[in-house]
């Protein structure tokens, strides 16, 4: 089949190619028990290499400007995020500089130190709650052991 066509093929387009590949796999041999085909190897393979050959080389040339294309926007990429990385940088350095930092960190401090003196009054009102407890607790005891030397007394 194939070598009754072989030397008109040089001359067909990639259309009528394509055609003849798809011809060829449409009405190849059937494997039994399987959805596959058995086609002839060697057509196949010259009838892929026809097709490569006259691929046109505008083709070619727009593969290489898309790669081309491909690094140029990944150098910009990389080119904006230093940019950007750089403007951040400065971006930071001025803030850290400008006067709404400087009341930032001065409220801050105002009231980490109110904070402190809330903790020291919640500390020393635990404490004192604390003595009030065990004061109110010893005189209870004593009470009882006052009682209780009483009550011993009573019992000699």
């Amino acid at each position: 089949m194939y070598e009754q066509r072989q030397g008109k093929g040089q001359e067909q387009g990639i259309e009528d190619l394509i055609n003849r590949l798809d011809h060829a796999v449409a009405t190849a041999r059937n494997v039994p028990f399987s959805n596959s085909c058995m086609v002839d190897r060697e057509e196949m393979t010259v009838l892929i290499s026809m097709i490569r050959d006259n691929l046109p080389a505008e083709l070619k040339q727009a593969k290489w400007l898309l790669e081309q294309n491909r690094q140029l926007i990944a150098e910009a990429r990389k080119e904006a995020e230093s940019m950007i990385r750089e403007a951040e940088s400065r971006m930071a350095a001025m803030i850290d500089e400008h006067e709404i930092t400087q009341q930032a960190r001065q409220q801050s401090s105002q009231t980490i130190e109110a904070a402190n003196n809330s903790a020291r009054q919640i500390r020393n009102g635990s404490i004192e709650y604390a003595r009030k407890r065990l004061a109110d607790l010893e005189e209870q005891l004593t009470g009882m052991l006052v009682m209780i030397q009483k009550n011993l007394q009573e019992l000699r």
